[in-house]
């Protein structure tokens, strides 16, 4: 039998020249690929190597081999007649469409029985189910688990298992004439965790070497043996040179001024980060300190050690929000490259949901020739597919590259039973994860973080978390999810001092440092308590007339824009910045804050400057006002709002001392449940936790100041404490109870949402499904109307761009959808082209409404909010300085 005449690759394109990629061939490219990329990296190889307890390179051939055979389940003739003019004709005649089936499922159908003694020559069998799991993310290689027997999907047809065991043999007859070693028996339990780094390993192999950019399509012309030697490996090496995949060498020279090119001299915190000796194996690193006290640059200058240490070959820095993410991105455009060896050329990305609309960022995107083969599941989505649009993704091209900065979600996806999970997995656990304001996440969020720490550590990663204000019983749970991956129990932290760099690491006791804040962040700011609004506004008139810079905060969107609408009619000219703005005009307002309250704003440009903005200003934004008056918030977040004040040395100012005022009802003991809504109605749906609310005001008004950094720990500790319930009024205790009970309800939420580390990869209860729609984050559900002007007869993208693609992205705005959920009347006309162009980015999964705009800046918008009733119409108005408003309507 010619072994040769069965296709791994068919394109009625190629039908006059090459119809078909022999499956022998294609299997070859993927062992190739998966071969060099152990070779590639050594990191990679020992991972991989360590669980079979022998010298890295005894593995590389045996487990190449496994992987060539990841797509022996094609040859059944339910498959090969998916292409009549690539059927081989040693099977008969053509007989028609295909019935239903499961090549990834037969692959393992046949691993189990007809292949078994062929695998058991390169993997020891002693444990069946530790070799199951092995095997599984090898068959299974399209992203996802499967179901071992799908119903009516992988039944081999007759004459299967003799073909395979033919392919098979020609296949493995390539690696040296049989004389492959076996890979060493190992336990089902490290075997489960083993196929998580075994998954994204040979998805990722998979992918590059199903594209044709680098693995064209070849007649059968070459042995098996001349393939691999001659065309599969040279084309496997070209390949992941050319997609940059090995890792950059680290500079050797992890001082603070090579590495931020900086006159001045570092932190007690960054000289303390880059000198402490690091221990053996994972570690977990928390460096707690002063809000703009330069935690990210201690963080880089202990990734820096980290990496020549060779606990990692990169890192990926996650953030809360986009915004803090493209200011992150920013940062390390200028220092990235110092953190590698001179001569390198390392890569950045950029890694959030509308990173592509970024101008300093641009990845390059591979191109797309893929066609149906009828792929696993019924998927209209060929491997070259995937694999094009994975690399065209720049969140998740991100964790690939060597520095990555992106929102946390793109990291959390990871630990999701989404489709791409296990190559997310891949490229975090080669780098150092820094979490950054590890504070800001809720119950739900934070649990995933605990769960990818988990999955962090379990392959060898090392992480560091920052924050400001991190309570302490979120840092026991990370630190304990941390040491869960290493198989090892918690260890009691001790210490209560602030600032702190403490250093968690499997077998060892926490070292816990404390270290001397920055002079100029020993600080006491003025804190007051303002009873009205109006009181605010005016308190800004006057601070502005005296050219302070000011930033007012507020906890809604519609807050905010009736803040900036009053400070207008009363002769101001402020800035408005907040998150419901097309994300062209949010990005023009985020680069003109930046630009004015930012570390190089000009005394001229901020004299008397007024910014309205809501929360996404609290974080990681290096903004800098003479003056803040905030919404009452949580605690940790009013310390955050604090660090905004006064950050820079800018010399004399036109107030005597950082001053906080802080819009409250005052916290009295006879507090009633409606103690926070009566006061912030819209505010008390954003901020739930109103006894923790009155906690926060109560600690802030007695102290009357927020003492940097000795007051900031107590203060913390007093809202978020374990006995915090009982220092709260009694009508506020019932609210306490719930939103406690919410959040262990997030928790358990996020617990059956979640991966199994210890599971291994493996079908489960849970769908496994596209990522754009896992849930990273609970919340409201959103609806993301595409803004857009009716004009010669056709609908045009609201953002101007020459890449309409982009255009449409940039004309984006989202809303919660019990305030809009679709599009209200239009001309049928104008409908008819909007329900066009919609239902084309449905084909692309993209569910996006177009909302035409009529009339002048304020644009009016027709739309339609839902309810158990029916559709009800409402008019919402655009404009760029206020953005997306509601009517008196609504």
């Amino acid at each position: 039998m010619n072994e040769l005449q069965f296709w791994g690759k068919a394109s009625p394109a190629n039908a006059e020249s090459t119809p078909f990629h022999p499956l022998i061939y294609h299997a070859l490219d993927v062992a190739a690929v998966f071969e060099a990329l152990l070779l590639t990296d050594p990191s990679v190889l020992s991972n991989m190597a360590a669980p079979f307890g022998c010298p890295s390179g005894a593995i590389v051939e045996p487990l190449s081999a496994l992987v060539a055979l990841h797509d022996i389940g094609k040859v059944d003739a339910k498959f090969q007649a998916k292409s009549r003019i690539s059927w081989p004709q040693s099977l008969g005649p053509w007989p028609g469409e295909p019935a239903a089936y499961d090549h990834a499922a037969g692959s393992m159908k046949l691993f189990d029985g007809p292949l078994g003694k062929l695998v058991a020559k390169l993997l020891k069998d002693d444990d069946f189910y530790a070799r199951e799991a092995l095997l599984a993310p090898i068959a299974f290689h399209h992203g996802k688990p499967q179901d071992r027997h799908p119903a009516g999907g992988s039944s081999l047809s007759w004459g299967t298992a003799q073909n395979a065991r033919a392919v098979a043999e020609a296949i493995i007859s390539a690696f040296d004439n049989h004389t492959l070693p076996t890979l060493p028996a190992i336990s089902e339990e490290v075997a489960r965790q083993m196929s998580w780094r075994l998954s994204g390993l040979v998805s990722l192999a998979d992918w590059i070497g199903s594209s044709t950019d680098f693995f064209h399509y070849e007649r059968a012309d070459f042995t098996p043996g001349d393939y691999w030697s001659k065309v599969a490996r040279p084309r496997a090496r070209a390949a992941l040179q050319a997609l940059r995949i090995a890792p950059s060498p680290p500079n050797l020279d992890a001082s603070y001024r090579t590495l931020f090119d900086a006159t001045w001299a570092p932190t007690a915190g960054q000289a303390y980060c880059s000198k402490f000796v690091l221990p053996p194996g994972p570690a977990l690193v928390f460096v707690e300190d002063v809000t703009g006290s330069g935690k990210t640059e201690a963080a880089l200058l202990l990734a820096q050690r980290m990496m020549i240490a060779g606990k990692a070959k990169g890192l990926f820095v996650a953030l809360p929000t986009m915004a803090t993410a493209n200011a992150m991105y920013a940062r390390m455009a200028s220092c990235y490259r110092r953190l590698f060896a001179t001569g390198a050329t390392p890569s950045l990305a950029l890694a959030h949901g509308r990173s592509r609309l970024h101008e300093g960022f641009r990845a390059s995107v591979l191109p797309n020739h893929g066609r149906s083969e009828g792929g696993a599941d019924g998927e209209i989505e060929t491997v070259q597919a995937a694999c094009s649009a994975f690399f065209a993704d720049d969140r998740r091209k991100a964790l690939l590259a060597d520095v990555g900065v992106g929102t946390i979600d793109q990291a959390l996806l990871g630990v999701l039973p989404t489709k791409y999970a296990t190559l997310r997995q891949f490229g975090l656990a080669g780098k150092i994860l820094i979490v950054d304001e590890a504070h800001a996440y809720d119950a739900y969020i934070s649990r995933e973080l605990e769960r990818l720490l988990t999955f962090h550590a379990g392959m060898g990663g090392s992480s560091i978390i920052l924050s400001a204000t991190l309570p302490r019983r979120m840092k026991e749970r990370y630190a304990a999810a941390f040491l869960g991956g290493c198989s090892y129990q918690m260890v009691a932290m001790q210490s209560d001092a602030y600032p702190l760099v403490s250093t968690i690491s499997p077998g060892a006791q926490p070292v816990e440092a404390p270290i001397e804040a920055r002079a100029d962040l020993k600080r006491r700011v003025y804190v007051a308590r303002l009873p009205t609004v109006e009181e605010a506004l005016d308190r800004i008139v006057v601070a502005a007339a005296q050219g302070a810079s000011v930033a007012y905060i507020r906890n809604t969107v519609d807050d905010a824009i009736d803040a900036f609408e009053d400070l207008r009619k009363k002769g101001l000219a402020p800035i408005l910045f907040h998150a419901r703005f097309a994300m062209i005009d949010r990005l023009k307002v985020e680069e003109e804050a930046l630009a004015i309250f930012g570390k190089t704003g000009t005394a001229e440009q901020r004299r008397g400057r007024v910014l309205v903005a809501t929360q996404i200003i609290e974080q990681s934004l290096d903004l800098d006002f003479d003056l803040i008056i905030t919404d009452l918030a949580p605690i940790d977040l009013i310390v955050q709002r604090a660090g905004r004040l006064w950050r820079h040395e800018r010399g004399p100012r036109p107030i005597a001392g950082p001053q906080l005022f802080v819009v409250s009802p005052e916290p009295i003991e006879a507090a009633a449940e409606d103690w926070f809504p009566k006061f912030f109605q819209r505010a008390a749906y954003v901020y739930k936790a109103h006894g923790l609310l009155w906690l926060s005001a109560k600690v802030l008004f007695d102290a009357a100041a927020i003492v940097s950094p000795e007051g900031v720990r107590e203060m913390i500790e007093t809202v978020y404490g374990a006995d915090a319930r009982e220092k709260i009024p009694e009508g506020l205790r019932p609210n306490f109870d719930a939103m406690e009970g919410a959040a262990f309800g997030e928790m358990s939420h996020a617990d059956n949402n979640l991966l199994d580390f210890f599971a291994g990869y493996a079908a489960d209860h849970r769908a496994w499904s596209s990522d754009v729609r896992t849930p990273t984050r609970l919340g409201d559900e959103q609806t993301i109307f595409r803004l857009a002007f009716w004009k010669d007869g056709s609908l045009r993208p609201y953002a101007e761009d020459p890449d309409v693609f982009r255009a449409w992205a940039l004309s984006e705005v989202s809303v919660r959808a019990t305030r809009a959920s679709g599009r209200g009347q239009y001309d049928d006309e104008v409908e008819a082209a909007a329900r066009a162009l919609e239902e084309l980015w449905r084909r692309n999964g993209d569910s996006a409404v177009i909302l035409p705009l009529i009339g002048g800046a304020p644009w009016r918008a027709n739309a339609g909010k839902a309810f158990k009733g029916g559709v009800q119409p409402i008019v919402l108005l655009y404009d760029e300085t206020c953005g997306l408003m509601s009517t008196s309507t609504e």
